[in-house]
């Protein structure tokens, strides 16, 4: 569905079918976990939009995101998070590359699904802490490249991780990159994916404003500034859709 000037996948099982094809096929492709930092960003930095844009597939990491499209649009939508998203791939069969954050929480990540009694095959590909446009994409790429993965979770932070994805992508020759965010953390019980709904709204965020006030705060605030401006806009759109009809 084409939504706040970018596309968003809001059925999960059709988001699945798409994403198990790209793997099937061994083929390359991207995805964008569309939170509200991802779509405030993609408001404004045009050159930022078209990288979220131009992914294979997005899906929606967001209950404000789905409400707000099932207001304009009366449908019946829901996110399928980056949190849930991790979890239910980390666990299967695939080959896993884990790209950025640090070696111990990848280390936590396989201790969990060794506790549950998965074998599986996880890598980490360590990347230095340096800003977007200094990093070694072809050497970076290589160590992917000889992987031969199936899926590859770049775990970066927005807007960092999708122009990381973005221009590494020429490089890359098989496996499903992931803008990630913060999934590991939630996988691990650092953070807690809270499910519970009030108005058809989850407040995963409330925690990460207690235990990162700067960082969060600010996400969370550009977004209710932009969020009347882009609920409107939408609107207006879906009025001249439905009267093109």
């Amino acid at each position: 569905m084409n939504i706040f000037n970018i596309h968003i996948e809001f059925d999960s099982k059709v988001f699945c079918r798409t994403v198990e094809s790209f793997i099937a096929q061994k083929q390359k492709a991207y995805v964008c976990v569309v939170d509200a930092n991802v779509i405030t960003i993609a408001q404004k930095d045009l050159k930022y939009r078209e990288i979220v844009k131009g992914a294979n597939i997005n899906t929606c990491d967001g209950s404000s995101i789905s409400k707000m499209a099932n207001s304009i649009y009366g449908t019946n939508y829901s996110a399928f998070n980056g949190p849930e998203l991790f979890e239910y791939y980390i666990e299967r069969p695939y080959k896993h590359v884990l790209l950025g954050n640090k070696a111990s929480k990848v280390e936590q990540i396989k201790s969990k699904v060794a506790e549950k009694g998965l074998d599986l095959d996880l890598t980490h590909v360590d990347v230095p802490f340096v800003p977007v446009d200094e990093f070694d994409y072809p050497a970076i790429a290589k160590q992917i490249n000889d992987l031969h993965p199936d899926i590859v979770w770049v775990s970066l932070g927005a807007p960092k991780q999708e122009t990381f994805i973005s221009n590494i992508m020429p490089y890359i020759e098989q496996g499903v990159l992931f803008g990630i965010g913060a999934a590991f953390n939630f996988y691990t019980g650092d953070l807690h994916n809270n499910k519970k709904e009030i108005g058809g709204l989850r407040f995963i965020w409330l925690e990460r404003i207690f235990k990162e006030p700067k960082k969060q705060i600010g996400r969370v605030g550009n977004f209710l500034l932009a969020m009347p401006k882009m609920y409107l806009e939408e609107k207006k759109r879906a009025k001249t859709i439905r009267n093109n009809k």
